[in-house]
């Protein structure tokens, strides 16, 4: 379970992310919407442990930093590496065991895999960041706009990969659209001037 408590975010006075408590299960797909500017990168880096802030952000009784992986567009890949051995690096695992990872394969092929990062589009490095994050076994999983900038094949990859962990992590999606996910969503959430509350059941939002 993931419970966050009383979090806050400043820089200087202007508040981006105002006194949010929630209690999320740790199962699911969970979604965070809200226009671009609300604060939902911000929320999600305070809770991947990025940003300093009030409150607490807690797996259960234990920080949850321990407990989360995370992708971001503005997450550094290291350019001189291949992509698996950034990922290798990452997950702290072999390259034999990373390029035969079945979440790994669902969204890189072996050819990308053996080039350097350097050469990747930014849908590409999206690509790898997000293959991190579902293979990390980490029990919690934050996406900032997964979606965005992924070509036909990554948006399969990413539902397959969604579809995969909803019954046993919990993913907490922030993005403005929340059309692509709605039918997966367990939970949904709007942020709004940096106050979060939740909506209505998801299915109700696809009607």
């Amino acid at each position: 379970m993931l419970r966050i408590t009383n979090l806050s975010k400043s820089y200087g006075r202007r508040r981006v992310v105002i006194n949010v408590n929630l209690v999320v299960p740790s199962t699911g797909i969970h979604l965070i919407r809200g226009e671009n500017g609300t604060g939902k990168t911000t929320l999600l880096k305070c809770l991947a442990g990025l940003h300093r802030f009030t409150g607490e952000a807690t797996w259960y009784k234990s920080d949850l930093r321990d407990y989360v992986s995370a992708a971001f567009d503005d997450s550094a890949v290291h350019e001189r590496l291949t992509g698996l051995q950034n990922l290798s690096a990452l997950l702290d695992i072999p390259r034999h065991q990373a390029i035969v990872h079945p979440i790994i394969r669902t969204f890189l092929s072996r050819e990308l895999l053996s080039r350097r990062s350097s050469s990747y589009s930014l849908g590409q490095r999206k690509k790898l960041k997000l293959a991190a994050a579902f293979a990390s076994g980490r029990p919690c999983i934050l996406l900032d706009e997964p979606n965005a900038g992924l070509d036909d094949h990554g948006r399969r990859a990413l539902r397959q990969a969604l579809e995969s962990a909803e019954a046993s992590t919990c993913v907490i999606v922030s993005d403005h659209d929340y059309s692509v996910y709605g039918d997966l969503a367990s939970s949904t959430f709007t942020i709004h001037r940096g106050k979060v509350r939740p909506d209505r059941e998801p299915e109700a939002l696809l009607r």
